[in-house]
């Protein structure tokens, strides 16, 4: 019971603060603007003129969720999830007979709804453009895209509680300056360790598979590769996540 009141709040609070509203427009918006001019584009190549079919697009609709994603948790993560748990009202985190293991499950759950509401838009805009008849396609991969997406929802649940944890303990301003730092480290490592530069690889193996993610979905939706390693490695990297948001909730701040 004490669940599920907590997840109301939670997205009474994504309600109140205009999170829902911004992501229904501006991932419609990409997703359909994006996916328009994709389908629009022709390419000629020794005199043979050719369009973007709808395998191409979904790759194209994979990227720009890719992106929502990123965008989405770090507002969640940054601004909204500390929201009950500093200044005056992270009195309430200790004084409320609630345990504090409730609220990381809580804020996983609301945020995988603004996530599934998310690939709802790719579906819908993906259906728009390109016709019900590329949807229901024999040549339409749904195991690949379900496998890119599972990446991509693991990966964005571990970086709320990376991006709600820094921002109680370092402040907002400077989350996002070392979520930036990570980011470009961690593709910067990613391309050089495929080119040769293995010297700190077996390090670079056990941090989230941040770098990897892009090539991931790329080998995942071009070539049917399954990335069993790097989906348990996200998923090893979610509940420690947990974890540390939790540990982060031991004092008022």
């Amino acid at each position: 019971m004490r669940f599920w009141i907590l997840l109301k709040e939670s997205l009474r609070y994504i309600v109140k603060s205009r999170l829902l509203f911004l992501l229904l427009i501006f991932s419609f918006l990409l997703h359909y603007v994006g996916l328009s001019l994709v389908r629009q584009a022709t390419f000629s190549f020794q005199g043979i003129v050719s369009t973007v079919g709808p395998r191409e697009g979904m790759f194209v609709s994979i990227y720009l969720s890719l992106f929502m994603g990123l965008f989405l948790s770090a507002i969640y993560g940054v601004w909204m999830v500390p929201y009950f748990h500093q200044g005056e009202r992270s009195l309430l985190t200790f004084v409320l007979p609630v345990s504090k293991w409730l609220y990381p499950f809580v804020y996983a759950l609301s945020f995988l709804i603004l996530i599934l509401l998310e690939y709802g838009i790719l579906l819908g805009s993906f259906t728009w453009v390109f016709g019900k008849e590329a949807v229901f396609s024999p040549r339409f991969s749904w195991g690949a895209l379900g496998t890119c997406l599972l990446i991509e929802t693991l990966a964005f649940e571990f970086l709320l509680f990376f991006f709600g944890t820094l921002s109680m303990s370092v402040g907002q301003m400077m989350t996002l300056f070392i979520a930036a730092g990570t980011f470009i480290v961690l593709q910067v490592a990613g391309t050089l360790f495929r080119f040769g530069f293995e010297r700190y690889s077996e390090i670079y193996r056990l941090l989230p598979p941040l770098g990897e993610l892009i090539f991931n979905i790329k080998q995942t939706f071009s070539q049917g590769i399954f990335p069993s390693g790097h989906l348990g490695l996200w998923f090893v990297w979610f509940v420690l996540g947990i974890f540390l948001f939790r540990f982060s909730l031991r004092h008022p701040r």
